[in-house]
C-alpha cells in the first residue's frame, strides 16, 4: 500500500492523500489532488485543485507548480462526489494559502 501523507483543512479535518506514482494509466474517476514541496520533512502546498476526470486534470499546471515553486510530489485523493471535492478544495485552500490557488481566474 502506497504511503499516505494526511493534510489539515482549516476546519480541523484531515484528509489522507497517496502518492500519484508511475507512468502507467491514471484513473478516470474524480479527485482532488495537491502539488506539494517536500523537502527536509517539511511538506507545503503549492496548489490544490478538483477534477471530475483525474487522468485530464491532474497535470494542469505541473510545469509551473514544478519550475517556480519548487513542487516535487503530486499527491491524490479519489472522491467522486462533486460537492464533496469542492467542500474539500476549499477547506484545504482555507488553511495551506497555496501560491498558485491566487493564480486563477
Amino acid at each position: 500500500m502506497a504511503h499516505q501523507y494526511e493534510f489539515e483543512g482549516q476546519s480541523g479535518h484531515g484528509y489522507r492523500y497517496q502518492p500519484l506514482e508511475g507512468e502507467g494509466p491514471i484513473s478516470p474517476t474524480g479527485a482532488n489532488y495537491l502539488f506539494v514541496r517536500m523537502k527536509a520533512g517539511e511538506r507545503t502546498v503549492v496548489y490544490a485543485g478538483e477534477t471530475e476526470c483525474l487522468h485530464k486534470g491532474v497535470h494542469s499546471g505541473w510545469d509551473k507548480a514544478r519550475k517556480t515553486f519548487g513542487a516535487n510530489t503530486i499527491l491524490v485523493r479519489l472522491n467522486v462526489t462533486r460537492a464533496i471535492r469542492q467542500a474539500e478544495l476549499e477547506d484545504i485552500v482555507a488553511l495551506h494559502n497555496p501560491p498558485m490557488n491566487g493564480d486563477e481566474e
